[in-house]
């Protein structure tokens, strides 16, 4: 039954392996106290300066948690009784809160998926692409199967996850006595889709001008060549545009319908994690993780520890994934995946539809994308406007309705239009694109409404923005909730059996 102690002390399996090891009793301190959180099911805020030591200090109690002979008595610890409040710089700070018993962060029968749902769906149920995960996670839940004990690790900065998944886990691999599975999460739209890549590759004239034709080619020549897929591996990183047609996409996946599943770089991946002990998240992921759950799905597999690193960052990171942000560009890059006027490419264009699809019916839909065109802009010009009358709001709105919103009404036109389109599709792909796109249309319209009548559930602050370029001016609309607190404690906090946070400077509420 190993401790901390017996891995980071001064006679520890560290030591034993590098000649001039120091003991960093602060290093020590913070990872028995972590230990100590984990056995007795409590959570921990954790100060420590640079040097300490912190991720060796959280890695050797989750990895022995999660991996290791850990079937100790809490009453037992022979640290219990060690006194953690110490106020010496890059001392532990020791604020442990009652956490749930356990039957209390089981999730329950109503959260028992992987697949990510979008919180506005729509006609998702006819898909599956998620299915074999969905059933090793059922089972967890159920109590068919043990559940797999699982901490993850969440970080901001992509050099520490590096720091973590390339060199500290392999060293912690070479001298702790036993296996142990860490895994680097990727969203994922960092994960190139092959079915979307082919379709992309045959339909290229019709949806890229001619110097995207040539960026394409070099992303089918590295599909060829990668191992797993993931965007991280092409040098130079893709065109943004490109890699948006071509990766895996929430609400876009045939799962076990697709022609390339056997070698979907994505499955493969969410079978990795399935199996993983130890989960290298970052925040950005984590809290969109959260805000999936919320509407009743899930990113990450059902985990029972967590560890925030670089915990100060957190409560922005938490308030920009649970409130909501919509740019004029984001309106206009999804209208123009459909059909650009301008360059006459794109979804809604007779190459790219089959089937019983009649010009007409085309027509209309590109019609009605020109509609949500000009009503954007409007919509937009007048949120401008509005900010040029008030120059003293610093951006802040506090009434609804300050301008007319006919952006929604005619977003919610088109997704019926591409609703009669899909019901003339007989070509999977291509319907999974288009119904794939209409979800996105409902996503801005229902956030655009929410926006102008103020309806976020939590008490929110809501704000325009404008960036100023060569372009021209673009305007975003912004809410987030005023106080994340609650949401994090029901959804977060009763939830997980222990959360570890830690950083170089943490502040509390007095």
């Amino acid at each position: 039954m190993l401790t901390p102690h017996d891995i980071l002390g001064q006679n520890g399996s560290i030591a034993r392996r590098l000649e001039q090891y120091e003991l960093r009793q602060e290093q020590l301190d913070m990872a028995e106290a972590v230990n100590r959180a984990f056995i007795t099911k409590r959570h921990l805020a954790v100060e420590a300066g640079t040097g300490v030591g912190k991720s060796f200090a959280y890695l050797v109690p989750a990895i022995l948690q999660t991996a290791g002979d850990q079937n100790s008595d809490p009453n037992n610890d022979r640290n219990n009784n060690q006194n953690s409040n110490q106020n010496d710089a890059g001392t532990i700070v020791d604020t442990t809160l009652e956490s749930p018993k356990p039957e209390d962060w089981e999730p329950d029968g109503d959260d028992p998926f992987y697949g990510e749902q979008p919180p506005h769906s729509i006609d998702s149920h006819s898909i599956d692409p998620n299915r074999e995960l969905q059933q090793i996670a059922a089972k967890e839940t159920s109590g068919e199967s043990k559940l797999i004990p699982r901490a993850v690790i969440s970080t901001h900065t992509i050099s520490l996850q590096e720091q973590i998944i390339e060199k500290d886990i392999p060293f912690l691999r070479s001298v702790l006595p036993f296996e142990f599975t860490a895994v680097l999460v990727k969203g994922r739209g960092n994960y190139l889709c092959q079915r979307r890549l082919h379709t992309a590759h045959q339909k290229q004239e019709s949806l890229f001008d001619t110097p995207k034709q040539q960026e394409l080619k070099r992303i089918l020549d590295w599909s060829r060549e990668t191992e797993d897929g993931s965007k991280s591996g092409l040098n130079p990183e893709p065109d943004w545009g490109i890699w948006n047609e071509i990766c895996c996409e929430t609400g876009n996946c045939l799962g076990k319908k697709c022609a390339f599943f056997a070698k979907c770089f994505y499955a493969q991946a969410r079978r990795r994690i399935a199996n993983a002990q130890i989960l290298v998240v970052n925040h950005a992921l984590l809290f969109s993780d959260l805000a999936v759950r919320v509407q009743g799905g899930s990113i990450l597999p059902v985990y029972n520890l967590l560890v925030f690193d670089e915990a100060h960052t957190i409560e922005q990171v938490a308030a920009d994934h649970l409130g909501l942000s919509v740019t004029h560009g984001q309106v206009e890059y999804n209208l123009n995946r459909l059909y650009n006027p301008r360059t006459q490419k794109g979804l809604l264009t007779g190459q790219n539809l089959s089937g019983a699809v009649s010009r007409s019916l085309i027509v209309t839909a590109q019609e009605a994308v020109d509609e949500c065109f000009f009503a954007a802009e409007h919509f937009f010009q007048d949120l401008e406007f509005w900010l040029q009358q008030h120059p003293g709001s610093n951006g802040r709105i506090r009434e609804q309705r300050i301008v007319n919103n006919s952006l929604s009404g005619s977003l919610r036109k088109l997704n019926e239009v591409l609703r009669e389109l899909l019901e003339k599709i007989r070509n999977p792909e291509e319907r999974q694109e288009l119904r794939a796109a209409r979800e996105r249309m409902a996503a801005l319209a229902g956030n655009i409404d929410i926006w102008v009548l103020q309806g976020l559930e939590e008490e929110s602050v809501y704000w325009l923005e404008a960036s100023y370029s060569s372009r021209g001016t673009r305007i975003s609309v912004n809410a987030v909730p005023i106080d994340i607190g609650p949401i994090l404690r029901e959804q977060l906090f009763a939830k997980i059996s222990s959360v570890v946070m830690t950083s170089a400077t943490l502040a509390t509420g007095k």
